[in-house]
């Protein structure tokens, strides 16, 4: 991780970065790097969700971005529930900007098979803008694991998720779990996956994998040294 120096979250949703790379995001901020979120949809002018429930999840990104001390926060203009009726040009467009603005040299995404479509079609979108011709400053693309939504990826349909990379999280867990709780709606008793308790549980059994207390793992599926 010492070369990682400019690192972008795309988030489809807010609470996406803190499941998927939250405990990687506070030890990288703690290493001095630089940090940015971009959140590609919204509940703004949602039919769906309510003003009430938009207000809250304003001052819960609000103190999300105290706690990751994000450098850049980028928030898209698309409606929640409806990003599958978006033309694809227009959300490669829109990240690509906030990608060209920030220059990171590792970007995170969510996982391509992830049970949500707004999940699938913001991988295909944003994959776009990583091309080297397009923006040849991105070294490196990494794939996150999603609780509630990479674990009911259907593996004798699709490709299962296979991490190989895995980060040590052990000093960072806690803080992770402090910052989900700020998602308090996204937040419910175990065994719901997105449980704190399932939460810390999948960073256990990783670190088992790893050989550490607690970690995150991930695909990579670019690295240009």
């Amino acid at each position: 991780m010492n070369s990682w120096e400019k690192i972008m979250v795309i988030a489809v949703h807010p609470d996406d970065e803190t499941l998927g790379c939250g405990g990687t995001l506070l030890r990288l901020g703690a290493m001095g790097r630089e940090l940015a979120w971009v959140i590609v949809t919204n509940t703004d002018d949602s039919a769906i969700f309510s003003k009430e429930y938009t207000q809250k999840r304003v001052g819960e990104i609000e103190r999300v971005k105290q706690a990751y001390g994000f450098s850049k926060t980028y928030q898209l203009p698309f409606d929640a529930g409806s990003l599958e009726g978006i033309p694809k040009i227009d959300i490669v467009n829109a990240i690509n900007k906030a990608v060209r603005e920030f220059q990171p040299d590792t970007i995170f995404l969510p996982y391509p098979w992830d049970i949500h479509k707004e999940h699938q079609a913001t991988f295909e979108a944003a994959l776009a803008c990583t091309k080297v011709f397009r923006n040849p400053f991105i070294k490196r693309v990494i794939l996150m694991e999603t609780p509630s939504e990479t674990d009911f990826v259907p593996a004798n349909v699709v490709q299962p998720f296979t991490p190989n990379l895995f980060v040590n999280i052990t000093g960072h867990l806690e803080q992770k779990l402090d910052v989900m709780k700020i998602f308090e709606s996204e937040v419910l008793p175990h065994p719901f996956p997105r449980s704190l308790d399932s939460i810390r549980a999948l960073a256990v059994y990783r670190g088992g994998q790893a050989g550490c207390a607690a970690a995150e793992s991930f695909m990579v599926i670019k690295e240009i040294i």
